[in-house]
């Protein structure tokens, strides 16, 4: 294989594990048991007042890895939001 053709194909595959990454998020969100979207932007900004819903998300995102990354990418959402609202 040439190199073009190489780094075509690992684009193409990088591109497909981040779809695949999204829609695996996505549908874990939904699941019961696991911190949804809004719950997570909503910790990232610092809106959970609440001590016994803050308690139990922080808990929840100790043992629980998917909602760990999920809450990652969020943060990196809405600091990339914040950051384009400021532009």
């Amino acid at each position: 294989m040439d190199r073009k053709l190489l780094a075509r194909k690992l684009r193409s595959l990088r591109a497909r594990r981040e779809h695949v990454a999204r829609v695996v998020a996505t549908i874990c969100g939904k699941l019961p048991g696991h911190v949804d979207d809004h719950d997570l932007e909503r910790y990232h900004l610092g809106m959970v007042k609440d001590e016994a819903e803050l308690a139990a998300l922080e808990e929840h995102l100790l043992w629980c890895g998917v909602c760990v990354d999920r809450a990652e990418a969020t943060a990196q959402y809405v600091d990339a939001v914040r950051a384009a609202a400021c532009e």
